[in-house]
């Protein structure tokens, strides 16, 4: 039995998921019902949301694109982050800034990084995680989600028995068929050890290069993000590193990678990501249609550990 059937879901989950944290707010909602339709359509199952996303509009968005493929989807949800503060504002923002944003990197990461459109962490009380995931259910319109997770919690939350009771009576009542923590490697490793009703963990890439063996050696459904990040995140470092020393970047193409080493850094990320992670999901953004093609075409190859060495040595 592997560790998806162990979780009790019902159909094989697809090696990428969606990650739909941007849906409804940087990515209006035809662009996004359309990139999820496309996703979808080329074999992308899983699909992970929250009731902050997009501005708070991304769970409803979702379930309009899950009628009618309900019983072909993955869906993931969350407690424990609300969305940002003066949502009217927000969204009006959004909605004016997506034409630049559509053409220029920089106003996208300006997005991002804005202090005004960061979620806000929320106490986590036995109430709140029975009245939460109701609440979605309502905005994704359907009687169960697949997996119900702790949004980047305190890892001295996970264990709580109240909170552990609450996700528990969730299962018992079917609104989910597994749960979950959703955040850095502590508060997956304090669901290790609270055991019972944890079925699955998420965390980061650099979690997993942190602890990824104990995670991995768990028996757990394991799902992973590929968030790259702007500023100082992955991407922007390999970006930096492979830009100052054109050697690395030679190697890598002579491994197989882009000539283009923007392209190349992405692609070496994403390798890194699946290889990492090797029996479990990837999360990725997959609003363009651009990067939903590379990430597809990379998640179909074969990835051995040679993309992890290959990091470190372009990293050096």
């Amino acid at each position: 039995m592997n560790a998806a059937e162990r979780a009790g879901l019902p159909i094989a989950p697809s090696r990428l998921g969606f990650g739909c944290a941007s849906l409804g707010s940087r990515v209006a909602a035809a662009d996004g019902l359309n990139a999820l339709a496309a996703a979808f359509d080329a074999g992308v199952n899983w699909f992970d949301v929250a009731p902050a996303y997009g501005a708070g509009e991304a769970e409803t968005l979702l379930g309009r694109f899950l009628r009618g493929r309900r019983d072909r989807a993955f869906v993931v949800t969350k407690v424990g982050m609300a969305p940002p503060r003066r949502l009217g504002a927000l969204r009006l923002a959004y909605a004016l800034g997506r034409p630049l944003a559509a053409r220029a990197t920089a106003v996208r990461s300006g997005f991002r990084s804005l202090a005004a459109t960061r979620n806000r962490p929320l106490p986590l009380t036995a109430e709140f995680v029975e009245r939460s995931i109701g609440e979605s259910l309502k905005r994704l319109a359907i009687d169960c989600v697949d997996v119900y997770a702790l949004h980047d919690p305190d890892p001295a939350d996970v264990g709580r028995d109240d909170v552990r009771a609450a996700l528990a009576r969730a299962l018992k009542r079917g609104q989910a068929r597994a749960v979950a923590v959703a955040g850095r490697f502590d508060a997956c490793r304090a669901a290790l050890a609270a055991g019972e009703p944890y079925s699955a963990l998420q965390t980061s890439v650099a979690d997993l290069d942190y602890g990824g063996a104990e995670l991995a050696g768990a028996g757990l459904l394991l799902v992973s993000h590929s968030v790259f990040g702007v500023g100082g995140g992955a991407l922007a470092q390999l970006r930096a590193k492979l830009a100052a020393a054109p050697n690395r970047h030679r190697r890598l193409v002579a491994a197989g990678y882009d000539a283009d080493s923007r392209r190349a850094a992405a692609e070496l990320l994403l390798d890194c990501a699946l290889a990492s992670n090797p029996d479990g999901v990837v999360l990725a953004s997959m609003f363009r249609s651009e990067h939903r093609a590379a990430d597809l075409a990379r998640a179909r190859r074969r990835v051995g550990p040679v993309a992890l060495g290959l990091l470190d040595e372009a990293l050096a």
